[in-house]
């Protein structure tokens, strides 16, 4: 199992691809003005949902005393691991609807 540490800078690292991409993502939409389809409004939506559920157990484990953070360590690392499938998956589906609004 990784340590507190290292599962703090992983899920950090992993938060701020995911802002980066949005962000990425939604300056191209933001080019394409009133164009932009319904599809991938909801398609960042959904992405920044994920992001946001990450965030709330990146606070979690901020916020845990070190007795807490054992429990939850095992959840914690399952349960990061689906918000990051997720994310991949948002961002993948909001690329994909992105650049296919651009082609």
């Amino acid at each position: 199992m990784k340590s507190r540490e290292e599962l703090q800078a992983s899920m950090e690292k992993g938060i701020a691809a995911g802002e980066e991409k949005i962000a990425a993502l939604k300056a191209k939409m933001a080019e394409a003005g009133d164009d932009v389809s319904d599809e991938a409004s909801a398609a960042i939506s959904k992405a920044e949902d994920a992001l946001a559920s990450g965030k709330s157990k990146l606070a979690e484990l901020a916020d845990a005393s070190d007795e807490s953070f054992q429990s939850m360590q095992a959840d914690l690392e399952k349960n990061w691991d689906s918000i990051s499938s997720q994310m991949e998956e948002g961002w993948a589906t909001v690329s994909d609807k992105v650049k296919s609004f651009f082609s």
